[in-house]
């Protein structure tokens, strides 16, 4: 009687390429894509402060949006994109200004937060791009 299943050979070959690719090149590979998307990211968010209209009022604000290095956080490597303007949280969250007649609440933009969000899907388009291509060098 024969048996009938699954045979795993090949995908434990597989496996064992992956492994053998290497940390050091997949990270490289990984850190470069992250700096290109964290280029692209601080783009989008450039963009977002047009889209919000702040060009003018806000004095070096754009100029001050910045892309920081890669690095590794509990296995997981991070890229952050920030303003390094004193008044950056002001614009961001928000804040309250004293008129003639009393307080008026000037509300926050979230350049930040918005910027992010429409920028998910084309991140999520890079690392399948990413994995693409180091499944491609493994086969091989």
């Amino acid at each position: 009687m024969a048996r009938e299943g699954f045979l795993f050979d090949e995908l434990e070959m597989f496996a064992d390429k992956l492994d053998s690719v290497g940390r050091k090149r997949m990270s490289k590979a990984e850190a470069k894509m992250m700096r290109k998307a964290g280029t692209k990211l601080k783009r989008r968010t450039l963009r977002q402060i047009r889209l919000a209209n702040l060009r003018t009022i806000t004095g070096n604000y754009k100029e001050s949006i910045q892309r920081g290095k890669v690095w590794n956080e509990d296995g997981t490597m991070r890229i952050r994109v920030y303003s390094n303007a004193p008044h950056a949280h002001l614009i961001e969250q928000g804040h309250i200004v004293y008129v003639k007649n009393g307080y008026k609440k000037v509300p926050g933009r979230e350049v930040f937060i918005d910027a992010q969000n429409a920028f998910e899907p084309d991140f999520e388009d890079a690392c399948e791009d990413l994995l693409d291509e180091v499944i491609r060098e493994i086969c091989r």
